[in-house]
C-alpha cells in the first residue's frame, strides 16, 4: 500500500507533480490485534513485531529505494513483477516481494474462535483431491510439513496453476510464486543434484523466451523468523506453524480461488 501526496514544486509543476509513500496496509481487525493480540496465534508484542514493526520496515525502505524512480507510484506487487527479471534491482525486489508475501499472509489470518467457524469451500477440496490430498487434515500435514523442514527463511504457498490445478510450493527467502524464475524452490546453499541442475536449466530457457506465469497464491504460510521469533522463541517453529493453521480464516482463503 503507498499513499501519494501533492508537492508543490515552481510553477511548471504546480498541478502534477506527486510523490509516493509506501505505508502499512491496514488489516481488517487491526486496533484489535494490535490491543490484544490475534486469539490462538499471537500476543500484542507478537503481532507488533510480525506485523506493525516489519511491515513498517519493509515499506519504509521500499518507499527509500524508488524514492524519484518510476516504481515510486507503483504497489509492491506492482514493483514485484517490474523487478523480478532485473538483476540490478534485486534489492528493491527483496522489499516489494516481501511487502506483498507478509501482507498476503497476515490478511487470512484471524482469531482462533473466528477462524474455526471457517472451512475451505467444496471446489477447494475436490481440487485438492487431485493433488492426492483427500481431507482437511491430509492437507495440513502436507503444508506444515514443508514449512516445518524448509531450513532458513521463506514461504510456504497454495498455489493456483494455469490450468487451474492447485500446487504446494515452497518459495525460499524472498521467492514469489507470481514468477518462476523468481520463486526461489530450490535451495542453493548446498550441493546441486541432477535434478536440481536439470531444472535450474530448464528455467534458463523459459526466462529466455519470455515466458509468462500465471500461477497465483491462494493461502501463504510465513516462515520467516521474524514472524514468531517474539513469542515462540528461535526453537517454537513447530509451535507457531500448528497455531498458524488454527487461525486461518479460510472465508478469505476460498475467495482467493477462480470459481466459474
Amino acid at each position: 500500500m503507498f499513499r501519494t501526496t501533492s508537492r508543490f514544486v515552481g510553477q511548471a509543476f504546480a498541478r502534477n507533480s506527486k510523490r509516493s509513500i509506501h505505508e502499512v496496509p491496514k488489516l481488517r481487525n487491526e486496533e484489535k490485534y494490535i490491543a490484544n493480540g490475534i486469539e490462538g496465534l499471537y500476543t500484542p508484542s507478537g503481532f507488533q513485531t510480525a506485523w506493525s514493526d516489519y511491515q513498517k520496515f519493509l515499506t519504509l525502505n521500499l518507499t527509500l529505494h524508488t524514492n524519484g524512480t518510476e516504481n515510486e507510484l507503483r504497489t509492491p506487487y506492482q514493483i514485484l513483477l517490474k523487478t523480478a527479471k532485473q538483476t540490478t534491482q534485486q534489492h528493491i525486489f527483496h522489499y516489494a516481494s516481501q511487502a506483498h508475501n507478509n501482507h498476503f499472509a497476515m490478511e487470512q489470518l484471524t482469531d482462533k474462535t473466528e477462524a474455526s467457524k471457517t472451512r475451505p469451500s467444496r471446489a477447494l477440496m475436490e481440487k485438492l483431491a487431485f493433488q492426492d490430498i483427500p481431507d482437511l487434515e491430509t492437507f495440513r500435514e502436507r503444508m506444515l510439513l514443508l514449512a516445518d523442514s524448509s531450513f532458513g527463511q521463506g514461504w510456504v504457498f497454495l498455489v493456483e496453476l494455469p490450468d487451474k490445478s492447485l500446487r504446494i510450493m515452497r518459495c525460499n527467502n524472498d521467492g514469489t510464486p507470481y514468477y518462476f524464475a523468481k520463486n526461489q524452490s530450490l535451495d542453493l546453499n548446498g550441493g546441486v543434484d541432477e535434478g536440481s541442475f536439470e531444472y535450474l536449466n530448464s528455467l534458463n530457457v523459459r526466462a529466455k523466451s519470455n515466458e509468462k506465469d500465471w500461477t497465483l497464491p491462494i493461502l501463504a504460510i510465513n516462515c520467516w523468523d521474524v514472524s514468531y521469533i517474539k513469542d515462540y522463541g528461535m526453537t517454537g517453529k513447530a509451535d507457531y506453524l500448528a497455531n498458524f493453521w488454527d487461525c486461518i480464516n479460510w472465508d478469505v482463503v476460498n475467495k482467493r480461488l477462480f470459481q466459474v
